[in-house]
C-alpha cells in the first residue's frame, strides 16, 4: 500500500483512497482463499455426522487432520487481521480435537510400562504382491515374536520355510490357499478358526495361543475399508458377536480400515464389545519413506485388548520393509491389571 502523508491525503484524496483499496483488496482475497478452506473443512467435519450411513461417513476418518488445519486457519486469519473469523476457526478445530481427546480418555487401554512383559505380538499388513517377501520373512524370524499375525499373507507364500523354522505352530493363509490372514505362533494354537467375514475369506481368524499353561485368545481381522456399501458396519457387528462369545484374556488385531475415534468403531469395538484400544491412535497408513511424514498420516491398524491382560507397549515399525502400511509391534503382561 502506498505510503501517503496527511497533506498528500489531502491534496490527492482518490490516490490515497485507490491505495488504501488496494491493500483492502489483497487481504480480502487472502481472506477469502482462507475461507474457502475452512467451509470445505467443515464440510468435512460435519456431513458424516449429518448423514451417518452414508458413504460420506468415511469423511469423519479425517476428523484429527481437519481439527489440525481448523487451528492452521485461525492462525493464518488472525495474521491477516480478520480476529473474529480466526476465533470461529479456533473454536470449531478445538471442539474436534477436544472430540477425540474425550475418546481417548474413555477408550484407551492403560499401559504397564513398568512390568515384564510375558507376550510379544507383531501385527502387519505386509502388502499381498510386496517384492520383498524375502526380506519381511527373515525381518520376523529375526525378530522372532510370539506370535506374528500377517494381514495380506500371499507376500510370505515363497518364504514359508523361513517363517516355518521360526515359528512351528501356524494357522489361516500362506500355506498355499488364496486368502488374506497367517498367524504364526512360537506357542501351540488351538481351537483355530476361520470365521466367515462377508467378503474375501480369511479375512477372521480366531485361535487359542497356549501361553505355557495360560490361554489367550488372539483374534486377527482385515476389515474392508468403510466406504464398500455397508460391509464393513456388517464386518463390525460380526466381530461383536465373536467377541461376546470369548472369555477371559483376549488381544485382537489387524488392519480396521478406519480411525478408531469413528462412529462405527466407537460404537461396535468400545461400547458394545467393551475392548480397549492398546495401540494408541499411531498412524501406520500411508508407510512413507521418512516416519516424520509418515506421522501425518492415519492410525488404521490397531491392538485391542480385553480381560486381564495388560500392554507394556506397542511401537511403530520403523521400516515398512516394501509395504504400504507400517506394522505394529506389541508387548502384554499376562498377570492382569
Amino acid at each position: 500500500m502506498a505510503d501517503l502523508s496527511t497533506s498528500d491525503r489531502a491534496l490527492n484524496p482518490v490516490s490515497f483512497l485507490r491505495a488504501r483499496a488496494a491493500g483492502w483488496r489483497w487481504r480480502d482475497e487472502a481472506v477469502g482463499v482462507v475461507m474457502v478452506g475452512f467451509a470445505g473443512l467443515v464440510m468435512v467435519a460435519a456431513l458424516p455426522h449429518l448423514l451417518p450411513g452414508t458413504p460420506l461417513v468415511h469423511l469423519d476418518q479425517g476428523r484429527l487432520h481437519a481439527g489440525v488445519g481448523f487451528i492452521a486457519c485461525a492462525l493464518v486469519l488472525f495474521l491477516l487481521q480478520a480476529p473474529v473469523r480466526a476465533l470461529v476457526s479456533a473454536v470449531t478445530g478445538s471442539v474436534m480435537l477436544a472430540s477425540i481427546a474425550l475418546f481417548a480418555i474413555s477408550s484407551l487401554a492403560p499401559m504397564a510400562p513398568d512390568r515384564r512383559p510375558d507376550l510379544s505380538m507383531i501385527s502387519f499388513n505386509v502388502l499381498g504382491f510386496n517384492p520383498r517377501g524375502a526380506d519381511l520373512a527373515v525381518f520376523l524370524a529375526s525378530e522372532a515374536p510370539d506370535v506374528a499375525v500377517i494381514l495380506e499373507a500371499p507376500a510370505l507364500h515363497d518364504d514359508l520355510d523361513t517363517m516355518n523354522a521360526a515359528f512351528p505352530y501356524n494357522a489361516g493363509c500362506g500355506l498355499g490357499s488364496r486368502c488374506d490372514l497367517a498367524v504364526f505362533s512360537q506357542h501351540p494354537l488351538r481351537e483355530v478358526e476361520i470365521i466367515p467375514f462377508f467378503t474375501i475369506h480369511g479375512r477372521l481368524l480366531r485361535a487359542v495361543i497356549d501361553m505355557d499353561g495360560q490361554d489367550v485368545t488372539l483374534l486377527a481381522a482385515h476389515l474392508t475399508k468403510p466406504y464398500h456399501g455397508n460391509w464393513h458396519d456388517q464386518q463390525m457387528d460380526r466381530l461383536v458377536e465373536v467377541l461376546d462369545g470369548v472369555e477371559g484374556p483376549v488381544v485382537l488385531a489387524g488392519d480396521f480400515n478406519s480411525q478408531a475415534f469413528v462412529r462405527a468403531f466407537r460404537t461396535h469395538l468400545i461400547g458394545e464389545a467393551d475392548m480397549r484400544l492398546a495401540s494408541r491412535l499411531q498412524p501406520t497408513w500411508p508407510a512413507l519413506d521418512a516416519l516424520p511424514l509418515s506421522m501425518a498420516g492415519f492410525a488404521i491398524d490397531h491392538v485391542l485388548v480385553r480381560g486381564e491382560i495388560a500392554p507394556v507397549a506397542v511401537e511403530l515399525i520403523e521400516d515398512p520393509i516394501g509395504s504400504n502400511h507400517r506394522g505394529l509391534l506389541s508387548t502384554f503382561d499376562l498377570d492382569g491389571r
